[in-house]
């Protein structure tokens, strides 16, 4: 017998048997890599990972072993996120309905106070004591929004409407406080605003950000001056600047102003709490757009809520 040949034979069999191992192998990876992605899907979409492996010594076995591990472990949070949630929405409501009484009852007996014929340093006092009512006023329910809001207590409802109307009225209810310091206010559009100046928008707390945008820039705009409210009709977004010429921000504070409770050191003398670009942000947000600011120290500011057309 020809030793080549035998040799020739032996070495195409190992081959084959190396291919075909090389091949089971590969079948092997691939089988368990759907696998994995398979139960890696279902951890993400909170369903249960496949059993398949689950009880085998293998490595497959024990991946899943784990992936069950880890499924529990994200219902158990996910269960006490959502009781720690009902308990916050609870005591919300409660701090809600126990601070409104009392502040009403306050008010109620310092309009008694002010009707009776007083000294006059009295009626300074019981001035002072109405203002830091109103502040206290203001305060709670500052919070209270804040809270509902990111608590969910309180749902985004967006529904097609006229935007200048949403603007128009937060105008309005700015528009006393600008007549005291004497700043002009001013409204208008550019771009095209074909679509009849409508647009999904949650109407109420757009309101809202609006009116913080301008009080804020009617509160720290000097006598005399000014603030603008333009509105730029563009493809995707819809752009709700409010510019005004009081003291700017410095570039390195511009990131921390829609924090919670920020307040630039130079205005701790002045009423307000460091919540109304907060919410105006988490307003802006929950609607799919977002809120920037373009300002220079002692040069005024452009805040701008940009909300999605779509």
């Amino acid at each position: 017998m020809d030793w080549s040949v035998i040799i020739t034979v032996c070495a195409a069999a190992a081959a084959a048997v190396a291919v075909q191992r090389m091949w089971k192998l590969k079948k092997d990876v691939y089988d368990f890599a759907d696998a994995l992605e398979r139960n890696l899907d279902a951890v993400i979409e909170g369903r249960e990972p496949d059993e398949t492996g689950g009880m085998e010594d293998s490595l497959l076995g024990r991946v899943n072993e784990k992936l069950h591990r880890v499924n529990h472990i994200l219902e158990q949070k996910e269960q006490e996120t959502a009781r720690n949630r009902e308990q916050m929405k609870e005591l919300i409501s409660d701090i809600s309905h126990q601070t409104k009484t009392p502040i009403a009852n306050q008010k109620i007996y310092l309009e008694i106070l002010k009707s009776r014929c007083l000294p006059e340093d009295v009626g300074e006092f019981i001035g002072k004591l109405e203002h830091q009512t109103d502040k206290l006023d203001f305060l709670f329910q500052s919070m209270v929004k804040m809270s509902r809001l990111e608590t969910g207590v309180i749902q985004i409802k967006k529904e097609e409407a006229d935007l200048m109307d949403t603007i128009g009225r937060a105008v309005s209810a700015i528009v006393p406080a600008a007549e005291r310091k004497n700043i002009r206010l001013s409204l208008e559009t550019r771009g095209d605003a074909s679509s009849g100046r409508r647009l999904s928008h949650d109407r109420k707390w757009t309101e809202e950000a609006v009116y913080n945008l301008l009080d804020n820039g009617v509160k720290y705009t000097s006598e005399g001056g000014s603030v603008a409210i333009c509105v730029a009709w563009g493809e995707i977004f819809t752009e709700i600047h409010v510019r005004d010429t009081g003291k700017g921000i410095a570039l390195e504070r511009q990131a921390q102003i829609f924090t919670r409770f920020y307040r630039e050191p130079e205005v701790h003398d002045q009423d307000g709490v460091g919540i109304g670009l907060y919410l105006t942000r988490k307003i802006a947000e929950l609607q799919g757009g977002y809120v920037e600011v373009r300002s220079e120290a002692g040069k005024g500011a452009d805040f701008c809520i940009c909300l999605p057309n779509a």
